[in-house]
């Protein structure tokens, strides 16, 4: 039986800073790590969809994973992701990583037209090869819906640590949530069911809106934790809308929420705001606007 540091709390999903000219800002993954567990959070989630992992060469993805691993230094539960859309590379990424201090890698499987049979072969297959604990990790954002028969049939694999299960389903959410054991841990991904998935009894959660605004979302869990659940629920219902009141272009354009989070790290002083190609940085007046909602619902005034 597998036996990883359990993951409690808010797992920020790490954004990946980037300097002018699109190299990889080292010095900003130390800042930012720093902050993050200065905040208290229970881990971090790096090289996620979050962190723009898909669009990172395998250059860049080694460089980010030696960087963050360096300034963590085992500090928090580490979970570091090696899903490529090439097999091969995923293998090598594995290969060329497993002397870092990390706790397990995560996968997701970019192949949106997959038959599951082959998806459970794909983990089977990464997992028998991993020098160290392997995640699975979903969402139908990004990769084909597994169902919760589908973890069933491999959470006993003796190489497989947990599932970040990422949906709006709250039946499947529950299911998947129940299937927690020992040498088997369930997270969620979904910001804005963060009080519904605690009260269904998961333990952790990661979103890539906590790596910019962690404040928050820790706040919601320790008022649950606390047995403050109206005020949990409350506070949950502040966040929510706040999210609503962000700028909605970028997102529209990005399907990422990073140009937002980018820019309030920026503002935090932690790293500049500039996105992989393909996706776009806030323009003024999405900045304008970004800042009045940070002002309206103080979030940086209470994170303080």
């Amino acid at each position: 039986m597998i036996e990883t540091r359990p993951l409690e709390g808010v797992i920020p999903v790490l954004q990946t800073p980037l300097a002018a000219d699109r190299s990889i800002d080292v010095a900003a993954i130390a800042r930012h790590i720093d902050f993050l567990v200065g905040k208290g959070v229970g881990g971090l989630w790096v090289l996620g969809t979050g962190s723009e992992d898909m669009n990172l060469s395998f250059v860049k993805r080694l460089e980010v994973a030696r960087a963050a691993t360096k300034a963590n230094a085992g500090r928090v539960p580490l979970i570091l992701g090696a899903g490529f859309f090439c097999m091969e590379d995923s293998l090598a990424f594995m290969d060329q990583t497993q002397d870092l201090e990390f706790d397990a890698y995560h996968v997701m499987p970019y192949h949106p037209l997959l038959s599951l049979s082959r998806l459970d072969w794909c983990y089977r297959k990464l997992a028998g090869a991993a020098q160290a604990p392997l995640w699975m990790y979903t969402s139908a954002n990004w990769a084909r819906a597994i169902t919760p028969e589908f973890i069933a049939g491999l959470r006993e694999h003796p190489n497989i640590a947990g599932i970040k299960f990422s949906t709006q389903r709250t039946s499947d959410m529950l299911k998947v949530i129940e299937m927690a054991q020992r040498g088997f841990q369930v997270i969620t991904a979904v910001a804005v069911q963060w009080v519904v998935c605690l009260s269904m009894g998961v333990k952790a959660g990661t979103t890539s809106l906590a790596g910019a605004l962690p404040e928050p979302l820790i706040e919601i869990y320790d008022l649950f934790r606390a047995g403050e659940h109206e005020k949990a629920l409350a506070a949950q219902h502040r966040l929510n809308a706040f999210l609503e009141s962000l700028p909605k272009g970028a997102k529209s354009d990005n399907f990422l929420t990073g140009a937002e989070e980018k820019y309030i790290l920026k503002l935090r002083g932690i790293c500049e705001p500039y996105m992989t190609d393909y996706y776009r940085e806030l323009d003024e007046g999405e900045q304008r606007q970004l800042e009045q909602t940070l002002d309206a619902f103080a979030m940086l005034e209470k994170a303080a």
